[in-house]
């Protein structure tokens, strides 16, 4: 069983630095990270380098395999893409599931990818924002089991909060700044978090988005 988790948001999305590429892209609902994200990917590597990390699981969606990858290859670590980690598959967001690429596309795409791993849970279509946290937590307390070490897991906003709530006894705040840690540890029979939101290891952390203003592009991005 892991006793120690931490957690970390993918970094800066492509389409919320440019908000037209959207119209132009084969897949819309699935960015990869903007330059100031490839940067904040990168300084997220280096800071978990020296970390005593074993295993790596990641959301399948492009955003959080780039950010992965970068740690995989800086620690020297497969990454197991787990579909329970995947973006909230909500009907406001999305007209139909969003899916990511081809587990042997990605794989293709980034060798550090483990090409065998298989998911632990499904995400239902639609699914509300409750259900959303119900299925991260379900995800992180079978990851646990299934992995020895320390984990690195590496996801999207909301299911980051639901990763926590699902191994901390109450729904304590939590913050996800882009390529934010948030780090969980096991003792004496309990989950604790350590720290959340933590930046101190990017060069340029970005301002927390207000929740309005999150809610508001995100109706812009996403339709």
């Amino acid at each position: 069983m892991s006793e120690v988790v931490w957690i970390a948001r993918h970094g800066h999305r492509q389409d919320y630095a440019d908000l037209g590429w959207r119209k132009q892209a084969e897949r819309p609902h699935d960015p990869g990270l903007s330059a100031p994200g490839v940067v904040e990917a990168q300084d997220l590597a280096q800071g978990l380098q020296s970390e005593p990390i074993e295993h790596i699981v990641a959301s399948p969606f492009l955003r959080t395999v780039v950010t992965a990858a970068h740690t995989a290859t800086a620690v020297s670590l497969p990454i197991h893409l787990e579909t329970g980690l995947g973006e909230h598959m909500s009907s406001k967001l999305f007209k139909s599931r969003p899916e990511p690429l081809p587990i042997e596309e990605i794989a293709d795409r980034f060798p550090q990818v483990d090409r065998h791993y298989q998911s632990q849970i499904m995400p239902s279509f639609p699914e509300t924002e409750e259900e959303a946290l119900d299925r991260a937590a379900q995800v992180i307390q079978q990851l646990v089991k299934t992995f020895s070490g320390p984990l690195l897991i590496v996801t999207h906003e909301l299911i980051g909060k639901g990763t926590v709530w699902g191994l901390v006894d109450q729904r304590i705040p939590v913050r996800f700044p882009t390529c934010g840690l948030t780090k969980l540890v096991h003792e004496q029979g309990e989950w604790k978090m350590a720290f959340t939101g933590e930046t101190s290891h990017l060069s340029r952390p970005r301002h927390p988005i207000p929740e309005i203003w999150n809610y508001l592009l995100r109706q812009i991005v996403h339709r």
